[in-house]
């Protein structure tokens, strides 16, 4: 199935954008579960974008005529902008607030209407099997009745686009799921280069929250100095609200899935835990 509908270079994206993402995202080679659900939202929400850009591309390039003279059906430029609203409203399901965003691709040009179609295809291929990657990976009630939802929907996409161009739209008897390393190497980007297994401190998530501001606020609320603190653990949180997981009593707080870290340092020989968010701050729980 992949091998016939391999990625071309018309649907890459910019190699450092898309890397820049995967760092910042931080998916391991080897294991989805360790991930927080937003991590792997923001993986899936870069996925859509790079769909959404490629359907923009074709529609912008190709009129109704193009359609036509490519003896294409009735009405199949408009089902197309039907498939490019879809992505649209799947992309607004998993814009989650404060995370992080897919950089914008550069918008391709493409030469050629049925080549365009075919890599329309590939996409549409891609992204479900990375939902199928993914979606086992979250435990998140309410997330995933819209995720294999919209995992569904990229597959009916997919058999109908395959229609168009005369592929098999029904190649294989199960589809395998593409971790995120295969999904870059779908799109023609470089699978990046695997992170250092050193300590906490020395990685680059740990480096967010053990490094300025948040070591320094955490010192100055532990009332020591920052090179007495050790970072002893470090790990990507979804917390329910803006309390960070540390609700204080008669506190109203916003209701909203708020990115951030759970924090676990030695100062003194006693340990500590923080929370924090992707904006700075940080509270105390234990």
């Amino acid at each position: 199935m992949w091998d016939q509908h391999r990625a071309t270079r018309r649907i890459a994206i910019a190699s450092a954008s898309a890397f820049a993402l995967w760092r910042l995202v931080g998916q391991p080679a080897d294991s989805l579960a360790a991930q927080s659900p937003g991590t792997l939202v923001d993986f899936l929400h870069f996925v859509e974008q790079v769909q959404i850009d490629r359907y923009e591309a074709l529609l912008a390039a190709f009129d109704e005529q193009a359609f036509a003279n490519a003896g294409l059906p009735p009405g199949t430029r408009a089902r197309v902008g039907e498939v490019l609203n879809a992505e649209q409203v799947h992309i607004a399901l998993l814009t989650r607030p404060r995370g992080v965003g897919a950089p914008t691709p550069p918008r391709p040009a493409p030469a050629s209407l049925m080549d365009a179609l075919r890599d329309a295809v590939t996409m549409e291929n891609i992204a479900t099997a990375a939902y199928a990657a993914v979606i086992p990976a979250i435990n998140r009630r309410r997330l995933l009745p819209n995720l294999i939802g919209i995992q569904s929907v990229e597959a009916r996409q997919a058999a109908w686009l395959s229609t168009l161009v005369g592929a098999d739209p029904f190649p294989e008897v199960i589809d395998r799921p593409l971790s995120p390393q295969e999904v870059l190497a779908r799109l023609g980007l470089p699978e990046p280069e695997a992170e250092s297994s050193a300590t906490p401190e020395a990685t680059p998530a740990a480096s967010s929250a053990s490094g300025p501001p948040f070591l320094d606020a955490i010192a100055r609320k532990l009332g020591v100095s920052p090179s007495d603190v050790r970072v002893l653990r470090l790990e990507q949180r979804d917390w329910p609200d803006t309390s960070l997981g540390c609700p204080q009593p008669d506190t109203m707080y916003a209701q909203v899935i708020t990115p951030g870290y759970l924090v676990e340092v030695e100062a003194g020989g006693r340990k500590f835990e923080f929370h924090t968010d992707e904006q700075g701050n940080i509270v105390r729980c234990s």
